[in-house]
């Protein structure tokens, strides 16, 4: 390939224009890294930085969960791989619901976040308001809510002016298969296009347990796939990847939505009768909360400006499985994968590479070459798609791409300050024709 990924992979990187701010924007020095969210994604996302750019160390860690935090230093000091680049000392753990504001102040270049998605925003603004501003790498998707996406949106519009960057994990975007296959569709290889498909429907995901001192809080954030403030439900935690992809090739979101869906077969209860004598005396007399309240199955359609329609299937059902996308124009079909068929036939044939890493990699660069990539505004953009969709189901209203982003107060997360040790903050199972807000 003749391009380079950096700017192949969301078009103009913004430009740093002076020394405000600016880390590392040329040379091979070293970037200080902190880290936000120990778990299973943040674990691997943290190796991922690493693994990108040599010149990179972690210096700080935060997570909910004191353990985890420091349970997630020392497995990245004890692999032999990294041990030289982990230099976080023991006043640079942080945990609690304030820890992203404790990372933010710390001497950190670059932040990676990879917690529950519902407090993303909030978390790129305190990184990016810092006295020393971040550059930040966060996973999807971005927020749970329409509120959420707008702050995402102004930490976008703060990171542009400070010379900051923003990337995302959508590591699509970053494949060299997709970048030059999309690259095709644009230039009208398929013609103009009129349709298209996406699936993320699989067999369904853990159930976690109470541990030992966990609040009821706690304990459902330990747990948060399964509440839609936390999670945004499946079809924006999950399928985000696919539904971004749609969003790529039309140049934008939607302009439209509608959908349906339901639960029924999201059975939990064994376990969450436990759970429910932990923080109930126990009496398991109101267990069906600690069951979730998040569908397992939607069903939607959106329009795009062309006019479009693409549908979106998305959810959990035993012993179903079935990923991926497919996109129609008027002189071929594309699965959105590294082929194009029809009057002007194309397979990708060049390198292939791990997207999660070449998401590193190519942010790493365009931090060092001071032309840094913001996918801030973007990534807030599908995920409020998703969002869209989720809200279309769960209310079984029409709903427009102006309508949400001028008219919708939707917030789910409780306000900082409510977040805290204690009790739960739970909502019931939608009912399919919630009121629209």
């Amino acid at each position: 390939m003749s391009t380079t990924p950096t700017t192949q992979t969301l078009g103009a990187a913004a430009l740093v224009t002076g020394a405000m701010n600016r880390v590392h924007a040329a040379g091979s020095g070293i970037i200080k890294v902190g880290w936000l969210g120990c778990g299973g994604r943040g674990n691997g996302a943290i190796r991922q930085c690493l693994i990108a750019d040599p010149g990179t160390e972690v210096i700080a860690c935060a997570d909910l969960f004191e353990q985890k935090a420091m349970t997630g230093r020392e497995k990245l000091k004890a692999d032999p791989k990294y041990a030289d680049r982990v230099k976080i000392k023991d006043d640079h753990i942080f945990h609690g619901f304030d820890c992203h504001e404790k990372l933010a102040q710390t001497e950190c270049d670059l932040l990676v976040m990879a917690t529950a998605p519902a407090f993303r925003g909030r978390q790129m603004l305190a990184a990016l308001k810092a006295p020393k501003p971040k550059h930040i790498f966060t996973e999807k998707p971005v927020a749970t809510d329409v509120v959420g996406c707008r702050q995402v949106i102004e930490a976008a519009k703060i990171a542009e002016e400070k010379g900051l960057a923003i990337v995302a994990g959508t590591q699509r975007r970053h494949e060299f298969s997709r970048v030059e296959l999309l690259k095709r569709i644009h230039a009208g290889q398929m013609g103009e296009l009129v349709g298209g498909q996406c699936y993320w429907f699989g067999s369904g995901i853990w159930y976690r347990k109470d541990s030992e001192g966990m609040s009821e809080l706690e304990w459902q954030c330990h747990n948060w796939y399964h509440f839609t403030w936390l999670s945004g439900d499946q079809i924006v935690e999950q399928a985000i990847h696919d539904i971004d992809m749609l969003n790529w090739c039309f140049d934008g979101p939607p302009k439209k939505f509608m959908a349906v869906g339901g639960r029924q077969c999201r059975d939990y209860s064994e376990s969450a009768k436990e759970v429910c004598k932990k923080y109930n005396d126990g009496s398991d007399a109101d267990w069906q909360k600690y069951n979730g309240n998040i569908w397992d199955h939607v069903f939607g359609e959106m329009e795009y400006a062309n006019g479009a329609r693409c549908t979106a299937f998305t959810g959990h059902g035993p012993g179903t499985n079935r990923m991926g996308e497919k996109i129609v124009g008027t002189k071929g079909a594309s699965d959105l994968n590294g082929t194009i068929t029809g009057e002007n036939p194309w397979k990708y044939e060049g390198q292939s590479v791990n997207g999660q890493e070449q998401e590193h990699i190519d942010m790493l660069k365009s931090i060092r070459a001071g032309k840094v990539i913001n996918h801030g505004k973007r990534i807030a953009e599908t995920t409020l798609t998703a969002v869209g969709l989720r809200t279309a189901a769960y209310t079984g209203r029409t709903i427009s791409w102006d309508w949400l982003m001028n008219g919708s107060k939707q917030d789910l997360v409780p306000p900082q300050e409510k977040l805290k040790p204690g009790p739960g903050h739970f909502e019931p199972i939608s009912t399919g024709c919630d009121k629209l807000v």
